[in-house]
């Protein structure tokens, strides 16, 4: 082996033998001194494991086996690519251990060219990127999106012996965004689960974010412009139900989202629906609040996944509902114990599905002579209640479909508001998007199922 594997041979061999004599020598007489026993067993024991895997990553590349699925690799690529002789590349690993690796170099042009057109297809096989090996970049994507900052992430990455800047914490985090939006793209992105013969939950929401965009011109102290924008990331979740309804706790829900558009949203849904092959569902439930963008939506969702309309539902969020009758009641003054029975009348209508009694009476109450949100809140009902089937509570409760949109939104909460929404933080665009969808994925609980496909690139990809 060349001289790195030597060097590396070398501090192990002195990593282990301090573990050994200084283990012999602990003396633990307080709090404090576990404490520091703790800490110094642990950095010891991360340099040796970290030594120890640059010793394996030094054979792999040497390894015939690695070296023929690199140019298997190559071949399997749409595009041509050239190889332009062997390359330092520096790892960096837990514990403040760099390993440097001799690895062939490729690139679409023979001379070599832009090296921003260039791959290192045997790191892309151990799953190396920018300098970390899978299981670090795994660490860093976690603490940038689960901590407050990335400052409080570099501090926490830190206590675990990864030493990285806020800036490189950046560059790896944003590394795995254009993955994903590539990923995306492409419509590689996939959700395991079976939902033969169960009852499936789709719901929608959108949530608030302030971003960075940019203006023309620069400000006296020749920084950039820009202007502070409150946008909408937009999510949706995919969940099973149990016998009673609630949410089923051997099926991880899915939950995703984007900064785009709406149509991309609904691609991206569509896209999770079908590779979990909706069409096996017993039943399906699309329920949310009473926006627009979604309800226009739906029945193009249904029908490009080919569902049977006597399997599918679509409901309005049945508090929803009722903060509208609580509008209606207020702008007619309603009080006291007279609003409390009206809307507790109408509370019941709804939970029996009489939508009909519901409507006629709102325009009872309301009158000939209307406001134009009365008006409005008067069509909500006609729209969703009469015309599009969408209150019949009474089905839904019939088949243990959940009435409300609690769990999408209780997701926006965790994945965006706690994490990306803030009147003093203002977010670039693809930055926002990124941590959204890592957080999303981390909250279903699949984020190992998130970082296995970001981390076992296809040629697809690489391309």
């Amino acid at each position: 082996m060349n001289a790195e594997y030597q060097r590396l041979e070398a501090e192990a061999s002195v990593v282990e033998a301090e573990l050994r004599d200084w283990g012999m020598t602990v003396d633990l007489r307080s709090a404090a001194d576990v404490t520091k026993y703790e800490q110094q067993y642990a950095a010891l024991g991360r340099k040796l494991a970290s030594l120890r895997l640059g010793l394996h990553l030094i054979r792999a590349t040497h390894s015939c086996e690695l070296r023929l699925k690199e140019r298997q690799f190559i071949k399997s690529l749409p595009r041509t690519y050239h190889s332009q002789g062997i390359r330092q590349k520096k790892v960096h690993l837990p514990g403040d251990v760099a390993v440097t690796l001799m690895v062939t170099y490729y690139h679409r042009c023979q001379s070599g060219g832009n090296s921003r057109r260039g791959l290192f297809p045997m790191l892309m096989l151990l799953g190396i990127a920018g300098h970390y090996t899978p299981q670090i970049r795994t660490r860093m994507a976690k603490a940038a999106a689960l901590l407050g900052s990335y400052d409080e992430a570099v501090t926490m990455l830190a206590e675990e012996g990864i030493s990285i800047s806020v800036n490189q914490l950046r560059t790896v985090t944003a590394g795995m965004g254009q993955l994903l939006r590539r990923m995306t793209d492409l419509g590689s992105m996939t959700a395991t689960g079976t939902v033969s013969g169960r009852r499936i939950v789709v719901s929608l929401d959108g949530g608030r974010v302030r971003l960075r965009e940019r203006r023309r011109g620069k400000t006296k102290k020749g920084r950039k412009r820009f202007s502070p924008k409150w946008r909408e990331p937009r999510l949706f979740i995919i969940y099973a139900v149990d016998e009673e309804g609630r949410m089923a706790s051997d099926f991880a829900p899915v939950i995703d989202g984007t900064m785009g558009s709406c149509d991309q949203l609904f691609a991206l849904l569509l896209a999770y629906l079908r590779g979990l092959d909706l069409t096996e569902a017993a039943r399906i439930l699309f329920v949310a609040d009473g926006a627009t963008w979604i309800w226009r939506r739906i029945p193009k969702l249904i029908k490009s996944l080919g569902l049977l309309e006597e399997k599918v539902q679509q409901l309005i969020d049945f508090w929803h509902a009722m903060e509208y009758l609580g509008k209606i009641a207020e702008s007619k003054s309603l009080t006291g114990s007279r609003k409390s029975r009206w809307l507790t009348t109408q509370k019941k209508r709804l939970w029996r599905g009489e939508i009909g009694a519901v409507v006629d009476e709102i325009r009872s109450l309301l009158g000939s002579h209307r406001t134009k949100d009365q008006k409005t809140w008067l069509n909500y009902f006609i729209t969703n209640g009469l015309t599009n089937r969408r209150m019949d509570y009474s089905h839904a409760r019939d088949h243990q479909l959940p009435i409300g949109s609690g769990a999408i939104e209780s997701a926006v909460r965790r994945v965006i508001n706690l994490r990306v929404k803030s009147n003093a933080v203002y977010w670039l665009r693809e930055n926002a998007e990124t941590i959204i969808r890592i957080r999303a994925w981390i909250k279903a609980g699949r984020a190992e199922e998130l970082f296995h496909q970001t981390t076992c690139v296809t040629p697809e990809l690489a391309a």
